[in-house]
């Protein structure tokens, strides 16, 4: 039996499609769909309510509708330590699920523990479809589309500098479960979290495969931003945005290391203290570091802000 976790907040307008695509579409049917609602409007507590009455065993209610919003990142970690099975898929509420994501993951997650173990912490991701807000396809490849490579050869030093597992791809074993007892606020988000855990303790296995129809519209809390060379030297004009986002992987750098300290490797405590301590460093020895270590993100032109700015 898989766990889909299901954070919810005034999500009606694309919600019913979302749960469809899981309940009615997916190839593969053993799986519990657990939804915690955060503190919505009546119009989704409305629609999750009737999909629980008609389908009780296949979808509970977390939370049952509690009066306190806890934002996406603590949602996820509410149902994550609410999940019980051997493997956990993650779910945002406004997107689709193509008809065979369940069962490629779990037959990857499958292979996976076969050749590494099953008591190794995985999580296993995929490439996404981006779409518009009426699922019109606006790229068949995610990756593509923001010029991200889901299997770098250093993967720690790439992870603390950038992003690039999808949660709404992910399916993590209990092994993995087990070690993310907290997301704190310093965290940028749990899927990157939850990435870097996986990096330093287990494995991370992707699936060149789109498996989600990943819908863009004006209320996206993150979103698909296009690659593009017009779009990088725009962001490297705002200098004082690039400061605060290099600033912010930092903090998260330093509260992993806190938090994962006594079970983190001589190896990955070297990349992470150097990681930190980049901003001390004159231009030229924080360049030759991240050279050294990877700190650096797909295509040179992302890299002149930071070697410039950190």
């Amino acid at each position: 039996m898989i766990n889909i976790i299901l954070p919810t907040y005034n999500g009606y307008k694309y919600l019913d499609e979302q749960i469809n695509s899981i309940l009615v579409q997916q190839t593969k049917s053993k799986w519990k769909l657990l939804i915690r609602d955060d503190y919505s409007d009546y119009l989704t507590q409305n629609i999750i309510c009737s999909y629980q009455q008609k389908y009780s065993s296949k979808i509970s209610i977390v939370n049952n509708f509690s009066n306190k919003n806890l934002g996406v990142t603590s949602s996820f970690l509410h149902l994550i330590n609410s999940a019980s099975a051997d493997q956990i898929m993650f779910c945002d509420q406004d997107d689709v699920w193509l008809p065979d994501k369940i069962e490629i993951t779990y037959q990857k997650m499958l292979k996976a523990e076969e050749e590494y173990g099953k008591s190794t912490p995985i999580l296993i991701h995929t490439d996404l479809q981006v779409v518009d807000r009426n699922l019109n396809l606006i790229n068949s490849s995610f990756w593509n589309y923001q010029n991200l490579d889901p299997c770098p050869s250093q993967l720690l030093p790439r992870l603390l500098v950038q992003n690039f597992v999808t949660g709404c791809t992910m399916m993590i074993n209990k092994p993995l479960k087990d070690l993310i007892s907290s997301i704190p606020e310093e965290a940028i988000m749990h899927d990157w979290w939850i990435a870097l855990v996986a990096a330093t303790q287990g494995k991370i296995v992707h699936i060149p495969q789109p498996t989600v129809l990943y819908r863009q519209h004006q209320s996206n809390s993150i979103g698909a931003k296009q690659w593009s060379y017009n779009y990088t030297l725009n962001r490297i004009k705002n200098i004082e945005k690039i400061r605060q986002d290099i600033q912010k992987t930092i903090v998260q750098a330093k509260k992993f290391r806190e938090t994962y300290q006594d079970i983190l490797s001589y190896e990955h405590l070297e990349i992470i203290d150097n990681y930190i301590d980049l901003p001390n460093q004159a231009w030229l020895i924080r360049k030759h570091l991240m050279i050294k270590y990877g700190y650096y993100q797909l295509g040179k032109l992302k890299n002149l802000g930071f070697l410039a700015l950190i």
